[in-house]
C-alpha cells in the first residue's frame, strides 16, 4: 500500500494531474493499493488547480482509495466525520470488514448531519475562510522577508499549515521549537518528525486570528534572538 497525501502536509504541495497519473500507474503495475489522504482537499489557494484522485480516468482509479474529511475545512474535528471512498467493490468490501472489526464504522449523533451541513450549505463559508487564511499566508510571508529573512517560507499554496526553513539557525528543529516553547511559550511542530530533512523545518498553524499570527511572529523573532544569544546550543 502507498499512502499519498494530496494536498502535502506539512509542504502544502498540490500534486498536478500529470502526476497522480504516474503515481497511479506506477500503483497498477507493482500491485500497490493506493491510498489518497484529500483531507486538506479544499484548503487550496487561488493560482493553483486541485485535482482529486478520483479526477483521473476511469482506468486508473479502480485499485485506489480516498479519504476525505470536512475536519479541517470546516473546523468539526471533534465530531471524528470522516469517509472512506472506494470504486472497487472488492477494496471496498476489504476496508467496511476492517473498519467494522475495530468498530470505526459507527460515527457519533451529529458527525453525519454535521458532514451533510458543512458539504450542502457552507460554501459561503469556507470561501470566506480561504480568503482569511490567504491573507494570514501572505503576512507571514511579508514578515519573514522583512523581519526574519534567514527564515525561509518554504510552503507552497494549500493548508493552513505552513513549513518553514530554520536550516540557517540550527539542524535540529526538534531542539529549536523545544527551546522556543520553554522560552516565549510559542508552540510549533518540530519538523524532525516528518523525517527526511525536516531536522531543518518547523511547522506553524496560521488558522487563527490575524493578531494571533502577528503575536507568534513576534514570539519567533524574539526567541530566534535569544537562540542566537546562546550559540544556537540551547537544550
Amino acid at each position: 500500500m502507498m499512502i499519498l497525501c494530496n494536498p502535502h502536509n506539512p509542504i502544502g504541495r498540490v500534486w498536478d494531474r500529470s502526476e497522480l497519473a504516474k503515481i497511479a500507474k506506477l500503483c497498477q503495475k507493482y500491485h500497490v493499493l493506493l491510498v489518497s489522504d484529500e483531507i486538506h482537499g479544499d484548503l487550496v489557494f487561488k493560482g493553483t488547480v486541485y485535482t482529486p484522485i478520483f479526477d483521473l480516468p476511469d482506468s486508473l482509479i479502480d485499485n485506489t482509495v480516498a479519504l476525505i474529511s470536512p475536519s479541517k475545512n470546516f473546523n468539526i474535528a471533534v465530531l471524528h466525520a470522516a469517509t472512506v471512498v472506494a470504486p472497487n467493490d472488492n477494496v471496498r468490501a476489504r476496508i467496511n470488514r476492517g473498519i467494522n472489526n475495530d468498530e470505526l464504522a459507527e460515527p457519533n449523533l451529529l458527525s453525519i448531519p454535521a458532514t451533510v451541513a458543512a458539504y450542502r450549505n457552507s460554501g459561503e463559508w469556507l470561501d470566506k475562510l480561504k480568503g482569511y487564511l490567504a491573507t494570514n499566508r501572505e503576512f507571514v510571508a511579508f514578515y519573514l522577508q522583512a523581519h526574519l529573512p534567514e527564515v525561509k517560507f518554504a510552503s507552497e499554496n494549500a493548508t493552513y499549515l505552513l513549513w518553514l526553513d530554520v536550516s540557517a539557525y540550527t539542524d535540529s528543529a526538534e531542539k529549536l521549537a523545544a527551546f522556543i516553547r520553554v522560552d516565549i511559550g510559542l508552540y510549533l511542530s518540530a519538523g524532525t518528525v516528518y523525517r527526511g530533512n525536516g531536522a531543518y523545518f518547523i511547522r506553524m498553524n496560521v488558522a487563527c486570528p490575524l493578531t494571533t499570527v502577528e503575536e507568534g511572529l513576534r514570539r519567533l523573532t524574539q526567541s530566534l534572538n535569544h537562540w542566537q544569544l546562546q550559540g544556537g546550543n540551547a537544550s
